[in-house]
């Protein structure tokens, strides 16, 4: 039995189809004329300063307004346990949830039950972990924007560098899940900014840009 036929119209997957837009392709002849950075690297510019903006404004944002965001969690956690205590005597070991208790009774029981007075102690170590975060979501915005500001120069390190903020956010998102909408959208922007810039007409200009240079 022969597969040949169906073999030769099989449509090609996505990442072979992939794999070929990032495939080095001839460059045309070089007229020394001034070289124009095409339409997907200005967006990809514009998707690049916009997703680092919006990392700038959420960890400088956070960085400002840490204490009264400490406060207000602290006090909604505070509140929390007045309420265990009244309905259920207590937290952790204290919660004494009655026999026989509806459902949603018992559900608020045994969070009750996962509760701890807050000590300076936890609440100095969550306040330098906002720090942390803070800080590092500077950082990621300010390389972000810097690198997207030289993308449409065409420089090689300019796309790296977005492509490093796109992985240090995914990072902190997956191994943290220090993240959300806004930084989300922000982190899926800036990956396509940099996928705009390793396929079609965005290789093309960034290997123009680096063949003129090494000539």
């Amino acid at each position: 039995m022969s597969f040949g036929i169906g073999d030769a119209n099989k449509r090609p997957g996505i990442f072979a189809s992939f794999r070929s837009a990032m495939a080095p392709r001839e460059l045309p002849p070089d007229d020394g004329s001034p070289l124009t950075p095409p339409k997907t690297v200005l967006a990809a510019t514009a998707m690049a300063l916009l997703g680092g903006l919006v990392f700038l404004f959420i960890g400088g944002g956070s960085l400002f307004t840490i204490d009264s965001q400490l406060d207000t969690a602290v006090a909604a956690y505070n509140d929390a346990i007045g309420d265990c205590t009244a309905e259920f005597g207590g937290i952790g070991n204290s919660v004494v949830i009655p026999a026989g208790a509806a459902e949603d009774v018992t559900t608020r029981g045994q969070n009750c039950q996962t509760y701890a007075a807050l000590t300076p102690e936890m609440i100095s170590s969550a306040r330098t972990q906002s720090i942390v975060f803070a800080i590092i979501f500077i950082v990621i915005g300010l390389v972000a924007v810097v690198g997207g500001w030289f993308l449409r120069q065409g420089v090689s390190w300019a796309r790296l560098t977005v492509a490093g903020a796109v992985v240090l956010a995914m990072a902190l998102a997956l191994l943290f899940q220090a993240q959300n909408l806004l930084t989300l959208v922000a982190t899926l922007v800036m990956i396509v900014a940099v996928m705009l810039c390793f396929i079609g007409k965005g290789q093309m200009y960034f290997a123009r840009v680096k063949a003129r240079r090494a000539g």
